[in-house]
């Protein structure tokens, strides 16, 4: 069965998990990896279970422990070309993604195994690129988006 989880939503950081009994990813890392780990293991959750990180946007409410989660667990962390630009420079990730970092295309399957594919698509925000996904993880088919600043005809496809 696949979950999906809020670990936090809002200003104090984002990051959610969807997941199975076998693999799982995250979307974004506003909260440190100590909470997420607790978090994940309040619901039976293994942070060994993690296999990549999906990045949406660069506001630190986003990425606040994104460096530390890749630099330290050494996790991929997807994100577009444009949006993995202003992470090296950003002050939470600068020179911390390394050989974490793995780039994304958008409005196109990005595919990390043959259980698990995903689209970035552009969703309007006040940030440097801002991305939701359309995810298709072991059969189960969703769209994610936040911080939306309206609805868009991509949004709705």
């Amino acid at each position: 069965m696949v979950k999906f989880v809020s670990l936090s939503s809002g200003s104090n950081g984002n990051c959610y998990y969807i997941g199975n009994e076998y693999t799982g990813l995250l979307i974004d890392a506003g909260i440190g990896p100590r909470t997420i780990k607790k978090r994940l293991l309040e619901r039976g959750i293994s942070m060994n279970t993690i296999k990549f990180v999906l990045v949406t946007h660069d506001h630190i409410d986003h990425i606040k422990s994104l460096g530390i989660l890749a630099d330290r667990v050494n996790i991929p962390v997807y994100a577009t070309e444009r949006l993995h630009t202003a992470l090296s420079n950003h002050f939470c990730t600068r020179g911390k993604l390394g050989g974490c970092a793995r780039k994304t295309v958008l409005d196109q399957f990005n595919v990390y195994d043959e259980n698990i594919r995903f689209v970035p698509f552009v969703v309007p925000h006040d940030a440097t690129q801002t991305v939701g996904y359309y995810i298709e993880f072991y059969g189960v088919k969703f769209t994610f988006v936040t911080d939306a600043g309206n609805i868009t005809d991509d949004i709705v496809k």
